[in-house]
């Protein structure tokens, strides 16, 4: 239950006034209860037309602030998927590329006009380069390739819900699976505001397969689930975690896809690689526009699940009984007063 105008509840500060002057006066509304005070059971009588007229007010100031229970109506059916994106912000995804960042597949989209991106800090340094060429970061170019993953994902209005995390030793969430795009766009775009501590790729649970994991069975719709990782690949698995993270693959039947930046990927044969290979996934460089477009293409090959779109948010007004229990309230209020002036 939520309220659409709470302010009203500070009327409810007038209550201790309200019994402040009663005492003062020695009396509940207008009628003169002096006398009763040597009958048996007077003392209840004196205070109960004043918490009933307290009841009757708080009731009132309730039905005022608008009482309301948001609700949504699941009224489209879409095909789509669930996906989760991991970006490794270790250490190591500090050190630098020479080259430039990978060009857009998609190029520029309403995401670039409704947020073009950070403003320039301070003192900001120029684009680095090494011998005539550019040099980034791995973590610039793991963004500049999530970035444009997303916009395809806009462009292509395929209904696939996104969610973001983002670890090094530990896995944090940055926006759970959602279609608002726009703001995931936003988050990403955050990604890159330094590194962290080692990569653990789940030696030490929580590693970001199970947080992964928990997400889907927690607030996944579709059947169709992926998981991206992109990182330099510069963690080894044990074999307890090699077993580990193979089940949960398995279990939660997640498609698992490596996006690698970095020497390591490129040359080497890291356990991350091996593991993508192992449960039937893809690995993928993030240089250029055309790794990323067989990213696109290969997600886009996998079947889409029927998942329910909620409509525009609802809201059931719920003052009508505090109001209805205000006028009880203010009723019985009277009718006790004058039951106590009778007397």
């Amino acid at each position: 239950m939520l309220f659409a105008y709470p302010e009203w509840f500070l009327a409810a500060l007038l209550v201790p006034v309200f019994w402040f002057v009663l005492r003062r006066r020695g009396k509940i509304g207008l009628t003169d209860v002096q006398g009763l005070s040597a009958r048996a059971g007077s003392r209840f009588l004196i205070y109960l037309p004043g918490l009933l007229f307290t009841l009757a007010f708080l009731a009132l100031v309730t039905a005022l602030a608008r009482p309301q229970q948001i609700f949504y109506e699941s009224d489209v059916t879409v095909k789509a998927r669930d996906i989760i994106v991991a970006v490794d912000k270790s250490g190591s995804m500090s050190s630098p590329i020479t080259g430039p960042l990978p060009r857009s597949v998609v190029g520029e989209t309403d995401l670039d006009r409704d947020w073009p991106g950070k403003p320039p800090k301070v003192g900001e340094k120029p684009v680095e380069t090494f011998r005539g060429q550019e040099m980034h970061s791995r973590l610039e170019v793991a963004q500049a390739a999530v970035l444009d993953f997303v916009r395809n994902r806009h462009v292509a209005k395929a209904g696939d819900r996104i969610g973001i995390m983002v670890f090094d030793d530990t896995p944090v969430w940055s926006w759970p699976l959602t279609h608002d795009l726009k703001m995931i766009y936003r988050k990403v775009r955050f990604v890159d505001e330094g590194t962290g501590g080692g990569t653990n790729f789940g030696n030490y649970p929580p590693g970001p397969f199970d947080k992964a994991a928990e997400h889907f069975d927690e607030l996944g719709k579709a059947q169709s689930r992926v998981f991206i990782m992109v990182t330099d690949g510069e963690n080894s698995l044990s074999p307890a975690a090699w077993s580990r993270i193979t089940d949960i693959i398995e279990k939660y039947n997640m498609r698992f896809y490596v996006i690698g930046v970095g020497e390591t990927m490129a040359r080497g044969y890291p356990d991350i690689m091996r593991l993508a290979e192992s449960v039937g996934g893809h690995v993928f460089a993030a240089e250029t526009a055309q790794d990323m477009q067989r990213v696109f293409t290969s997600i886009d090959e996998l079947e889409r699940s029927n998942i329910s779109t909620y409509g525009a948010q609802k809201r059931k007004e719920l003052f009508m009984p505090f109001a209805l229990a205000a006028l009880l309230a203010l009723f019985l209020a009277l009718g006790v007063q004058a039951l106590v002036h009778n007397e």
